[in-house]
């Protein structure tokens, strides 16, 4: 009796050993290896022959330590898998749940942290005799990494039982919370994808009135595809439809494959995508991303030429920029400061030229460096951005008033940033030219006369060093007549001598800077409307006021006193009058609607690229007209060629659809459309034909050019 008694214990303890060991048969001892835990789980208890059962690596990861997606991004290693198993079993492949983003020394990789389920099924056999034990053993290796990198491995194995109908087990939740991460078999909406130059373009268009998310990115299922450091850009093409637009990996990247598949990725969700891949030659009545004509005859021999091509074409455009209305008002006083200082040594004049140039070069740099840092983080904008943006208008405006004030006599300063009036030492001199060499640059940079379009589209799509090169010495073309004039002081004398002729040149000189006054004001309008002009014309009156206190109350002839209380209201009305203005026309920007680009007889339209698109599939053709307000060769085209009598008779002779891209105002389809022309500013000017031929005219235009033009293609 005492012994039946002492057996009991051992049987229920060993029962109770049964029962909490059972488990681990579904599952295999976790490893732990560094910052990393592993374990080998199952989805249910049993086997069943014929069907399909689930296993998974259940990963547990240490903060801020990370594993790596199928395509691991910049660098690092993917989970991989070597399984052993019994005869009858055949593993699939690692359904992968959607990466993350994982930027590390300043890389991007594709990765998870914290933890992650790796599901993997499992196909078994018929032939299972029911209540056998199925072994499943699986050789795991990966890479983790935090600020360094440690390699890892693990054995791993479990063992499950041949039955008749598939019980789950306790780790089933853990499956269904990794099937919720798993990317969704599609996306909503119509996808394609095009390359274009160094670029896979995704277009993405709204199908069934599912909204398209503003935060997708692609994740390629392989490397070599796409660089994942470089930014992805997500840009607005149309009414429904935007375009994803993702770098290539040169270096590994071979010709299109069949498609290109891969994951998008918003906050809302996660898509798998397989696509046909196109080139965009193929794609181009569909797309408009289709090769477009490249610049012939001295420009193209030039742009074929690489580099040194390159820096010639961009020196004289620089050059021809000195003839172009933009800059002329600025380049008369400049001509005027050299009357002023015609009978100065050839040192002085090597002084005033040196500093003028440096003005200039380093306006040039400076504008090209922000430009391309911004572009660099995803800004879709061109060369002229700057007069895009209402508040540099409204400086510039007041810059060339109270210029515009000084020259007419309302006030002096001793040294103007004009150097017309050099009464003080050489350094303010050198200072004077140095300003004039800046407001010469940043009024001359919007300005895309001959040569410099093409040039400028090169520059921003090139490499940073490259571009800002290629910038330098557009400036330097644009300083080089009086850079020559400073060398070669007795070529000065050939001009008129100095004297009390000059007084009245000086202030007829002011109305040609009132003029840009006026020509600001109007693309301040286009920016935002009336209530921007208004704003404009207040900080105008109010830095009249500030420049006839300055001028009457602030001379030698007055005490100090009143010189310095002269200066201080001067100086706050002025910044009162800036800073009003600037927050009044950004809000008039902020709530100004263009109603489009729409001529009186209604013959010019707005541009968009589905209207292109729609008026070519109908058969017809379409001049476009890509300009803006701030633009004024594109404005003396527009009097002289594009929109005349004879033009619009001519387009509704051969049934030419003419639509305008507006791009006073920020528009990231007009510059990702400019883009593809080689281009980086207006004017462009584009004819295409019903069978999908683009012809591309010049920047300067006559009637002529256009009807030649026009017969030419639809002839």
């Amino acid at each position: 009796m005492m012994l039946h008694f002492m057996k009991t214990p051992v049987v229920l303890f060993a029962l109770f050993i049964w029962f909490v060991t059972a488990p681990s048969l579904l599952r295999a001892a976790p490893e732990v290896v560094g910052a990393v835990t592993v374990e080998l789980i199952a989805e249910t208890t049993t086997v069943v022959p014929g069907e399909r059962f689930n296993v998974a690596l259940d990963f547990k990861l240490e903060p801020h330590w990370h594993l790596y997606w199928k395509n691991p991004g910049a660098s690092g290693l993917p989970v991989e898998i070597e399984w052993q198993l019994p005869a009858g079993l055949s593993a699939g492949e690692i359904q992968w749940p959607a990466p993350e983003r994982i930027e590390l020394g300043g890389l991007m990789n594709y990765g998870y942290e914290d933890a992650v389920t790796l599901v993997v099924s499992i196909q078994a056999a018929q032939d299972f005799d029911l209540g056998t034990a199925v072994p499943i053993q699986a050789e795991v290796s990966w890479l983790v990494c935090e600020q360094f990198c440690m390699p890892g491995d693990a054995s791993l194995s479990l063992e499950l039982t041949a039955g008749s109908e598939a019980v789950k087990s306790a780790e089933a939740p853990a499956f269904d919370a990794a099937r919720a991460r798993l990317p969704e078999p599609t996306a909503p909406w119509r996808v394609s994808a095009v390359v274009e130059a160094k670029d896979l373009v995704l277009t993405i268009e709204q199908a069934d009135g599912v909204a398209i998310p503003s935060d997708l990115y692609f994740y390629a299922d392989k490397g070599g595809i796409i660089e994942p450091s470089a930014l992805q850009i997500l840009s607005s093409v149309g009414e429904g439809q935007v375009q994803l637009r993702a770098e290539l990996d040169v270096a590994q990247w071979q010709e299109p494959s069949a498609a290109v598949a891969g994951v998008l990725q918003s906050e809302s969700g996660n898509w798998s995508i397989k696509l046909a891949m196109r080139d965009a030659a193929g794609a181009a009545t569909e797309s408009l991303a289709g090769e477009v004509p490249r610049a012939t005859g001295f420009e193209g021999f030039l742009l074929n030429l690489g580099l040194p091509g390159w820096l010639l074409l961009a020196f004289l455009g620089g050059f021809i920029l000195n003839v172009m209305p933009c800059v002329l008002p600025v380049l008369s006083l400049k001509v005027f400061s050299l009357l002023k200082h015609s009978g100065q040594s050839r040192a002085q004049a090597l002084l005033h030229g040196g500093a003028y140039t440096a003005g200039v070069v380093a306006s040039f740099l400076a504008l090209a460096g922000v430009l391309l840092a911004l572009r660099s983080v995803g800004e879709r904008i061109g060369w002229g951005f700057q007069l895009q943006s209402p508040s540099f208008v409204v400086v510039l405006t007041l810059v060339f008033f109270l210029f515009a004030l000084n020259l007419m006599g309302v006030f002096e300063v001793g040294t103007s940033l004009v150097g017309a009036d050099t009464k003080v030492s050489k350094r303010n001199d050198a200072l004077g030219s140095f300003g004039m060499g800046v407001l010469a640059a940043v009024v001359g940079a919007p300005c895309m006369g001959p040569l410099v379009a093409s040039v400028s589209g090169i520059a921003v799509q090139t490499n940073a060093a490259t571009g800002l090169l290629i910038f330098g010495v557009m400036g330097c073309g644009l300083a080089s007549p009086f850079l020559f004039l400073s060398i070669f002081p007795k070529l000065v004398a050939y001009l008129p001598k100095p004297g009390v002729w000059m007084e009245s040149v000086k202030q007829f000189m002011g109305f040609l800077l009132m003029a840009a006054v006026v020509f600001l004001a109007l693309v301040a309008g286009r920016l935002g409307g009336v209530d921007a002009v208004i704003a404009l014309l207040i900080a105008l009156l109010i830095a009249g006021l500030a420049a006839w206190i300055y001028g009457r109350w602030s001379v030698p002839v007055k005490p100090k006193r009143t010189q310095r209380f002269a200066q201080g209201i001067s100086l706050t009305l002025l910044v009162f009058a800036t800073a009003t203005a600037i927050n009044e026309t950004k809000a008039a920007y902020e709530s100004f609607e263009t109603g489009g680009a729409v001529s009186k007889d209604g013959q010019w339209q707005p541009w968009s690229s589905e209207r292109v698109r729609a008026e070519l599939a109908a058969g017809k053709s379409v001049f476009i007209d890509f300009t803006a307000s701030w633009c004024l060769i594109c404005q003396v085209n527009k009097k002289v060629a594009t929109h005349t009598a004879a033009t619009e008779a001519l387009f509704d002779e051969y049934a030419v659809v003419a639509l305008e891209a507006d791009w006073t105002r920020y528009d990231p389809a007009i510059t990702t459309e400019l883009e593809r022309f080689g281009r980086s500013g207006v004017p462009l000017y584009v004819l295409y034909a019903p069978d999908g031929a683009v012809t591309v005219l010049p920047q300067s235009l006559t009637h002529g050019i256009v009807r030649e033009a026009v017969e030419k293609a639809l002839k």
